[in-house]
């Protein structure tokens, strides 16, 4: 099985042997140090289009980097053969996580309208279902996020980052790896913000509640707990969400 640690320790004995630091390795073939980084540390493998020059640059050949070792010749062949069976069965573990990722996604969206369906009937029915939207503070929430992550210079790397887990294709091997860096770091701190803004809506919505209570009738401290609640849970799901995106571009830029 191929070792993404060994690899990576290999590339930088090589890489150090050639008297090459990672910025000069990184120019030769057309990548980021960044990424030449990310191989030598084991958190990800070169791309199998890098793989001939980096090969060349090092004056290795594949099967010497995918196994992180020299290859007598007697080795060679023996090497060649385990790897192409390390990677026939790494595309069908890619295949499967393909389908299991799906069979989730559905079995969990199902879950999530048979919940809807019965919090609608407890409630009263489907007429009821605009008690649980609170547009005023869901454009508070997210609108103050999009203004600090705008301040940030975080705003289009995080929404650069659903194109790099969902379309990962649209960018060359080199550049997906920057960018997935950059837009993971900006979803990281949207998550970051958006709970924080929830928080502070939060913290109004119970002032408020207290002053109404005080000046004019505490009857309305349950309406007041619900528009709480729902302060809590739209920040809480949109956090969940990105946490979501974040883990898939840490999946599709190993």
């Amino acid at each position: 099985m191929i070792d993404q640690k060994k690899t990576g320790l290999f590339i930088a004995a090589v890489r150090k042997a050639k008297g090459l630091t990672q910025k000069q390795l990184a120019e030769e073939i057309g990548v980021s140090d960044k990424a030449v980084s990310r191989w030598e540390t084991g958190r990800g493998m070169p791309d199998t289009m890098i793989m001939p020059e980096l090969c060349r640059t090092l004056e290795i050949n594949i099967n010497e980097l995918l196994s992180g070792e020299r290859l007598s010749e007697d080795a060679y062949s023996g090497k060649a053969e385990e790897h192409m069976v390390d990677l026939i069965r790494n595309n069908e573990a890619e295949k499967r996580a393909g389908k299991h990722t799906i069979i989730g996604l559905i079995m969990g969206l199902i879950m999530i309208l048979l919940f809807v369906a019965f919090i609608m009937f407890s409630c009263g029915g489907y007429t009821y279902f605009y008690f649980f939207l609170d547009f005023p503070t869901i454009l508070s929430v997210f609108g103050l996020q999009f203004i600090i992550l705008g301040i940030a210079g975080q705003f289009s790397d995080f929404f650069k980052g659903f194109k790099v887990a969902f379309a990962p294709k649209k960018y060359a091997p080199e550049q997906l790896a920057i960018q997935a860096e950059r837009s993971e770091y900006a979803i990281s701190y949207g998550i970051k913000v958006l709970l924080l803004s929830g928080t502070l809506s939060i913290a109004i919505e119970i002032v408020s509640m207290g002053y109404w209570a005080y000046e004019y009738d505490f009857t309305t401290l349950g309406p007041s707990f619900a528009v709480v609640a729902l302060s809590a849970f739209y920040p809480v799901l949109g956090a969940l969400i990105m946490y979501a995106i974040k883990g898939r571009i840490q999946k599709v830029s190993r």
